[in-house]
């Protein structure tokens, strides 16, 4: 099926003016893939896609540059599409099919690469093999290739811990962390390259986002965060990261309340020639889904 941010991106073409009257047929418009047909959905930093919402494509801008389709003038850049180039868009896809998949049709990333398309005419959009890029193609900047760098950044799920876990109290400290490792608490990098150079991304720690739904109404989430993974309990000892729950759990389900956590990471990037590419308008979020801590918590009764 096509991926939900290509058909957004194909979806925008209407926006610049790429509608039937530019081709023989309605039949002849930018069209979806055809469930056989792998489409990849690509964001790019600047582009419709939100890096910082964890979304993907998006409505593009353009290059200054335009080139022209059946007499109408169309963007020969569009973030979101690639570069345009006899009635198509290409931009490389990312990452590159196995080799043993069809569309290679034989040939080795030493004959060329795969590229996906999206067609002006009645071709449908999917993924191709070109022994050469499009004539002209706009070379990825140090930014964009960041990013690529950091979508093959891989944080690996925390395992949690809570103290104590199964006979809290109202209106005592609970001590929250996670196991502290390289691959889930940073700082964790990444290279690849450029034309020339290559680009390093790094993440490092910035918050822990815990969201327990024990808010004032029930049954609604609230968060607390803390600067690092917390430490593990020890008698004593001040916990770096705790909650206090202000009520019981005995009107939730299973008569405990859920824990989950976010990671919120600080993005930073160079060139091999030690340039640093601006990014410090960028947080990058990791979620995990499924991952979650149960929490009874019972109210003491004092008798006078």
């Amino acid at each position: 099926m096509l991926n939900s941010a290509w058909r957004a991106a194909l979806c925008a073409l209407t926006g610049i003016g790429l509608t039937v009257a530019f081709v023989p047929s309605a039949s002849a418009d930018v069209t979806p893939c055809a469930d056989d047909i792998i489409c990849t959905g690509i964001h790019e930093p600047g582009s419709g896609g939100t890096p910082g919402g964890g979304s993907t494509g998006g409505g593009g801008g353009s290059g200054s540059d335009t080139c022209s389709w059946n007499g109408q003038p169309v963007p020969c850049w569009r973030d979101d599409l690639g570069w345009f180039s006899s009635g198509c868009y290409y931009r490389l896809a990312k990452p590159q099919p196995l080799e043993t998949e069809d569309v290679w049709d034989g040939k080795t990333g030493k004959d060329g690469a795969i590229y996906d398309r999206a067609c002006l005419g009645n071709e449908a959009p999917g993924s191709v093999f070109l022994a050469q890029p499009p004539g002209g193609m706009k070379p990825p900047t140090p930014r964009q290739l960041a990013f690529d760098a950091l979508d093959q950044i891989k944080v690996a799920r925390p395992v949690l811990h809570a103290a104590p876990q199964t006979d809290a109290v109202v209106g005592s400290p609970v001590w929250f962390w996670f196991d502290a490792t390289p691959q889930s608490a940073g700082p964790i990098s990444h290279a690849v390259p450029g034309p020339g150079y290559t680009v390093t991304t790094t993440v490092t720690l910035k918050q822990v986002v815990w969201s327990v739904d024990d808010g004032p109404a029930g049954g609604r989430s609230q968060e607390f965060t803390c600067s690092d993974p917390g430490t593990p309990f020890a008698v004593g000892q001040t916990p770096s990261c705790s909650h206090i729950f202000a009520r019981s759990s005995a009107a939730m389900a299973d008569h405990a309340y859920t824990v989950r956590v976010a990671l919120l990471w600080r993005v930073t990037a160079k060139t091999s020639a030690n340039t640093d590419i601006d990014m410090a308008d960028f947080t990058w979020r990791s979620e995990f889904p499924g991952l979650t801590l149960r929490i009874p918590v019972n109210e003491v009764q004092v008798l006078n």
